[in-house]
């Protein structure tokens, strides 16, 4: 199965024009969401996923992202099923992609950039702070952990959290890596059907970790470490997380 890279630009005032057909509280609603509302109308389920926003150029969010459909059927799709509104949000003369290497040579070494949300599960709770089987960041939980008067270093939490992510899916394993930025994200979601049975879904709005890394790999197993691009890792994949963004391999500069 062929992976490929694929390349646009989306309008932004359509995406929030988009929201704000939804019904979503565009104030409240993240890039990513909206990003991934309008890749799913333009592309239908074969849309690129997981996908990366790195930049705004003006009016225009840049999109990168797997796809394992071929560009030339996402395209296809878009023209035939897509209303023009929603054909329109995308800058079609800058649509671009290529195919990613079909093989993956184990001992290679690459480097990359990734937007992570990193967190845990706590499966008893802690009195006061969560309920059992809550979602928490993952710098959270070590400090709750170790108690009121130990000092836990995030970066180096991130960066546990994420070869543990590398060691699970068995293709790499991490060789160094640097918090590039952190930020607390609030991020707009929607109840599944399933879970409200007969009722609407209904949005809600949850505060998670969003840290950007970059770091170098090694490939242990080239077909494990190819699922692990299409799959993307950690949480919220669908959403603008977990995409790695690879680069040549260079010693990551200290924090």
């Amino acid at each position: 199965m062929t992976l490929y890279l694929v390349r646009t630009l989306l309008e932004i005032p359509g995406l929030m024009n988009l929201g704000r057909n939804r019904r979503l509280p565009v104030q409240k609603t993240d890039l990513g969401y909206l990003t991934h509302c309008a890749l799913l109308e333009v592309f239908g389920e074969q849309a690129p996923k997981p996908f990366a926003v790195p930049r705004s150029l003006g009016r225009w969010a840049e999109v990168l992202g797997y796809a394992t459909t071929t560009p030339e059927q996402l395209r296809e799709h878009a023209e035939t099923f897509a209303p023009p509104h929603i054909y329109n949000l995308v800058r079609w003369e800058e649509w671009s992609h290529k195919p990613m290497p079909d093989q993956w040579q184990a001992g290679r070494t690459l480097g990359f950039d990734i937007r992570l949300c990193p967190v845990v599960r706590k499966s008893k709770g802690v009195a006061g702070r969560c309920k059992p089987g809550a979602e928490v960041d993952a710098f959270l939980s070590a400090c709750w952990d170790a108690g009121d008067d130990a000092k836990i270093d995030r970066e180096a939490i991130y960066r546990t959290w994420l070869a543990e992510q590398l060691e699970r899916r068995g293709g790499a394993t991490l060789t160094m890596s640097r918090l590039k930025a952190f930020q607390r994200q609030r991020l707009l979601r929607r109840t599944h059907a399933k879970q409200q049975a007969a009722k609407p879904r209904c949005a809600h709005v949850l505060e998670r970790p969003d840290a950007l890394m970059e770091g170098v790999l090694e490939i242990v197993d080239g077909e494990r470490f190819s699922s692990m691009l299409r799959m993307g890792i950690g949480r919220h994949r669908s959403f603008g997380f977990g995409m790695f963004l690879l680069k040549p391999a260079r010693r990551v500069p200290a924090s």
